[in-house]
């Protein structure tokens, strides 16, 4: 099987509830810029869009106010907050300090089959062409990594700041699929090598700079309200 040949990972996605499916829409929506930082955000109007009650809406925005990523205010409602570059850029070292762990375990115990299934998907990441299919092989590279190596705990910190910040790097930072292979690359060396702390080292720096790119990159687009 040559790398290319890679089938794209299928998304098998567990049954969420009505609140996780709004959350994630209006956290798309606003990581997006299409929902403007200041903006009021319609409690009535994303019900009727949605065709559900106003309960689940209210417990999306909770739940995106915990982020920080809405605020709510008495007798007002809920408006979007303003991110900085500092809160993408803070987001990132922070899942790349966690992920670190995951991937310092991970280099002990991984087996050899793993490792190459590793590193086909990577190879698949590098040859393709389509952005969707790039970020689920990115998906899969991380998730292999992160579930053999977290424990409970972990594993669920690390779906939380996966979740809370979910850019689209694929859309955001041009040739971050190049990238990202290569910074895979030294993910692997370190792992085929046995090597926790090359391992949790190449894992931290991964993870971090592509939030100062894609904090640069939102920079680009205006994404950040002026100071």
């Amino acid at each position: 099987m040559t790398p290319a040949q890679y089938p794209p990972p299928r998304t098998v996605q567990r049954r969420r509830n009505l609140r996780e499916e709004v959350a994630e829409s209006l956290r798309n929506r606003i990581l997006t810029g299409e929902f403007k930082p200041g903006s009021r955000i319609d409690l009535v109007a994303i019900s009727d869009e949605w065709g559900v009650s106003q309960l689940p809406v209210r417990e999306a925005l909770i739940a995106l106010e915990g982020e920080g990523l809405v605020m709510s205010y008495p007798r007002r409602g809920h408006f979007v907050q303003a991110l900085r570059p500092e809160d993408i850029i803070d987001h990132y070292e922070i899942f790349g300090r966690v992920a670190g762990m995951a991937a310092a375990r991970a280099a002990q115990i991984l087996s050899s089959e793993q490792i190459h299934e590793l590193e086909t998907i990577n190879e698949a990441m590098r040859a393709g062409k389509d952005p969707e299919n790039q970020e689920n092989y990115n998906f899969q590279f991380h998730k292999i990594i992160n579930s053999t190596g977290s424990s409970h705990r972990l594993i669920s910190v690390l779906r939380i700041l996966s979740k809370t910040m979910s850019l689209r790097f694929s859309e955001i930072i041009p040739g971050w699929d190049e990238q990202a292979a290569e910074e895979h690359d030294e993910i692997l060396e370190a792992l085929r090598q046995g090597d926790p702390e090359a391992a949790r080292t190449a894992m931290e720096n991964h993870l971090s700079v592509n939030g100062v790119r894609a904090a640069e990159a939102l920079q680009r687009v205006n994404f950040f309200p002026e100071a």
